[in-house]
């Protein structure tokens, strides 16, 4: 651990800071005087914040200049506050808020796109605590399979929040999230039909809850998406405006053949908006992403700053059913539905060895490909001489269904040891 330095941030400035990749090197911060943000969300003075390793972000002043305290942090740079270049865009979201209260009719329903690493989470944040700064709530969408903010990879997830900001260090995972399972980090063609009728789905529960509690009606949504803007990538964005009902779409990255592609198709229905790419927005390597998933999926069962305890959960293949969504025509299947909806029955066996299951909310198996999921869990081992499957889960508590999806991703010994 490197010695704490103390860092002066000027009003209107903006500290930018990394950390190294092995876990040991997590950054402190401390806020000693002033006002701070992170990202739009207020730093409390004197709480000791944690920034895990292989982070890159950024303390603003952006009310008032302030003094801040950082050990083992690395490329300390100070620059002008990135975040004001959202603020005129963030005051109009703000403002058709208002409106809609006025009127009763539903706040801005927003998609957030452009290539990867273009500041597309960051500016999703921005839009979250400026909206709860502002006293309204707002419902957050992931719809990013590989790279979830919410969750794990290969769901889409959602998150009603009501007046408190993102969390610095927790991010979204001490939330209770809406999530639908995918199953896949990857979309194809074959199962971009599947996606799509998740995002619908998830589009559906978001406007009854709209419906129900008028405040997330007024203060509308946020949609982050991929990093896959052309070819499917393409495709999956016009589903999403579609199933959601976008009325902005917010392209990050400076990129105009995006915005000129979304605005001829849309133009008439929603306000398309190019963005220059943020400036505290940061290239990774697609290794460090693949890694990154592997740690979402450990957050998730470990926690991040409060503790979670994962347990080893031995079940009776008896009380578990697996299932498959989107076999294809060459499975049997349960019902006469599009291939990307079809489900089958599965075996357990030791193939299914570090997968991971999602257990539904279904009450019956032709639910399955249309409900959403109570939790994860890992597949540690198949015992078939005892009938007999280990699972890493989140909690001691017995799974609430017993129908258990498959899923196409895994996770390896290595990363199950940090559980």
């Amino acid at each position: 651990m490197t010695a704490a330095r103390e860092h002066y941030i000027q009003r209107g400035r903006e500290l930018k800071f990394e950390s190294d990749a092995s876990r040991e090197s997590a950054v402190i911060v401390r806020l000693l005087e002033g006002y701070c943000e992170c990202f739009g969300t207020a730093l409390e003075r004197e709480r000791v914040y944690q920034f895990p390793a292989g982070t890159k972000a950024a303390l603003s002043a952006p009310r008032d200049s302030c003094r801040v305290e950082l050990v083992n942090a690395k490329e300390v740079q100070e620059r002008l506050w990135s975040g004001i270049q959202y603020q005129e865009l963030l005051s109009d979201l703000n403002k058709q808020r208002r409106d809609a209260a006025q009127g009763q009719t539903f706040g801005p329903r927003i998609l957030v796109c452009g290539s990867v690493d273009t500041g597309k989470s960051t500016l999703c944040k921005y839009i979250i605590n400026s909206a709860i700064n502002e006293g309204h709530a707002i419902t957050y969408t992931d719809a990013d399979l590989g790279q979830n903010g919410i969750t794990v990879p290969g769901t889409i997830a959602s998150v009603f929040m009501e007046g408190k900001q993102v969390d610095i260090e927790e991010g979204f995972t001490l939330l209770l999230p809406l999530t639908f399972f995918f199953g896949d980090v990857t979309l194809t063609s074959q199962n971009v039909g599947k996606y799509h009728h998740l995002c619908k789905q998830s589009a559906a529960c978001i406007r009854a809850n709209a419906e129900n509690r008028p405040q997330f009606k007024v203060g509308g949504l946020v949609v982050n998406t991929m990093g896959w803007t052309n070819g499917l990538g393409l495709t999956a964005l016009k589903l999403i405006i579609e199933a959601f009902d976008i009325d902005t779409i917010l392209i990050a990255g400076d990129d105009h053949q995006l915005g000129e592609a979304l605005q001829s198709r849309y133009g008439e229905q929603a306000q398309v908006r190019v963005l220059p790419k943020q400036t505290a927005a940061v290239s990774r390597p697609s290794n460090f992403r693949k890694q990154q998933r592997g740690e979402r999926v450990a957050d998730y069962f470990r926690g991040v700053r409060a503790p979670l305890h994962a347990v080893k959960m031995v079940i009776p293949m008896s009380e578990v059913l697996f299932y498959q969504v989107g076999v294809g025509k060459d499975q049997q299947t349960t019902s006469k539905v599009p291939d990307y909806l079809q489900i089958a029955r599965v075996e357990p066996d030791t193939s299914h060895h570090l997968a991971i299951v999602a257990v539904s909310h279904a009450s019956i198996p032709e639910e399955i490909p249309h409900a959403n999921i109570a939790g994860i869990g890992v597949v540690l081992k198949v015992d078939l001489e005892n009938r007999e499957i280990t699972f890493v889960m989140p909690s001691g508590n017995p799974p609430p269904r017993r129908y258990f999806i498959l899923s196409r991703i895994a996770v390896t010994y290595e990363e199950i040891q940090r559980y």
